[in-house]
């Protein structure tokens, strides 16, 4: 029995050191994460929509699947800058941005995070998708097509619920832009 509580309290020791480790290392590193994080965002936003400036701005009663709100500003015009994570893709959450111009037209798009499978809704990568945002009205709610249109994107060829929930996700942001305009 002594030695059932001697290994306990060995155990015990060994574990709190190790926790308390990890914890000094968690101290550590977690503002250079944080700001190689902010460094990645920056340049994902500057990839959007090129401006002088990027400034978060709050929007109250603004759907979940919109995690923040940009105003870019530059010599050109301002415009906006969506970052978007909407659940339901086929292989999990899809995380994007989406860049708006002061006409409500889409100028960007890039994908940051996602699960979705090669070759379909992993489309979202290629130039064809982006390019296919390029110019959409949101004045309007927006769709998509096999070719697009004024309000419809480029939609991926066999990866219906990917593009499905890409256009959820613009449409939300379409509901957050005619708050802040």
């Amino acid at each position: 029995m002594a030695n059932n509580i001697k290994l306990g309290l060995k155990l015990f020791v060994i574990t709190a050191v190790v926790g308390l480790a990890l914890a000094f290392v968690n101290s550590v590193t977690a503002p250079v994460v944080a700001e190689n994080q902010a460094q990645k965002l920056k340049e994902s936003l500057s990839v959007v929509y090129p401006a002088d400036s990027y400034d978060e701005i709050e929007v109250a009663d603004k759907p979940d699947s919109i995690k923040n709100v940009y105003q870019a500003s530059s010599a050109e015009g301002d415009g906006y800058i969506f970052q978007i994570n909407v659940i339901g893709g086929y292989g999990g959450d899809i995380e994007y941005l989406l860049a708006v111009g002061d006409d409500n037209n889409i100028l960007g798009f890039a994908p940051l995070e996602h699960s979705e499978s090669a070759g379909f809704g992993a489309e979202m990568e290629q130039a064809f998708f982006k390019e296919g945002m390029v110019g959409v009205s949101m004045d309007d709610e927006v769709g998509y097509s096999e070719s697009g249109s004024e309000n419809e994107i480029v939609g991926i060829s066999g990866a219906t619920i990917s593009t499905s929930t890409i256009v959820k996700g613009i449409n939300d942001a379409r509901e957050v832009l005619t708050k802040i305009n």
